[in-house]
């Protein structure tokens, strides 16, 4: 017996309301989150690695937290090299929504997710496009399992203030100490040359 022909799989008015009612429930009840593309710079193309990556652009966009009762994953944990905070979280985005707000198909594992909810910065880890599973024939959106990123020197340059302090309170810095008659106040961030090349202050 074939199934009903009024309530099919494949019928666009059924699958234009089940993504209507997605994207209301993402917006009543999920977060807003920054979207930050990750750019590589220099590849290397021995171990194809990207030392350092750049992460200049930010797109806000409406996500939906998966966990209720707080960060998963294994938590913090104490190890020899001291603390280590490995909270997990999962968004769920609209794959339209998504495309919209980033001009991008999909996200990508090793992008970044900002949320402002606890400013925690997360790396995406995985993917999953197929749940829920073709449910009227179609997939929706996008389950993201991320874990808190661990800084290591990449520049982040987004105009956000909470996530661009993130690259200043965790970067190595340098004193510079101006002597044989230089002189002046400087501030941070702010280019300084001595002769001809450039240095920062920090």
């Amino acid at each position: 017996m074939a199934t009903n022909r009024y309530i099919s799989q494949n019928v666009r008015s059924e699958q234009n309301l089940y993504e209507d009612l997605i994207i209301e429930s993402i917006q009543f009840y999920g977060q807003d989150v920054y979207y930050l593309p990750r750019e590589i710079i220099n590849l290397d193309s021995v171990f194809l690695d990207d030392i350092p990556s750049r992460f200049s652009d930010s797109y806000k966009v409406e996500m939906y937290v998966e966990n209720t009762d707080g960060f998963g994953g294994e938590g913090d944990l104490v190890s020899k090299f001291g603390l280590d905070v490995r909270d997990e979280v999962i968004f769920t985005v609209h794959s339209d929504r998504f495309e919209l707000a980033t001009d991008m198909v999909k996200p990508l594992e090793g992008d970044l997710v900002f949320l402002p909810l606890s400013k925690g910065l997360f790396e995406i880890k995985f993917v999953e496009h197929e749940q829920p599973f073709y449910q009227s024939g179609k997939n929706y959106s996008f389950d993201i399992t991320c874990e808190l990123y661990q800084y290591s020197e990449e520049q982040l340059d987004t105009g956000i203030a909470d996530i661009d302090n993130i690259e200043r309170e965790q970067s190595a810095a340098i004193d510079l100490i101006m002597t044989a008659g230089g002189s002046g106040s400087f501030s941070v961030d702010e280019e300084v040359y001595q002769g001809g090349s450039l240095a920062a202050a920090t």
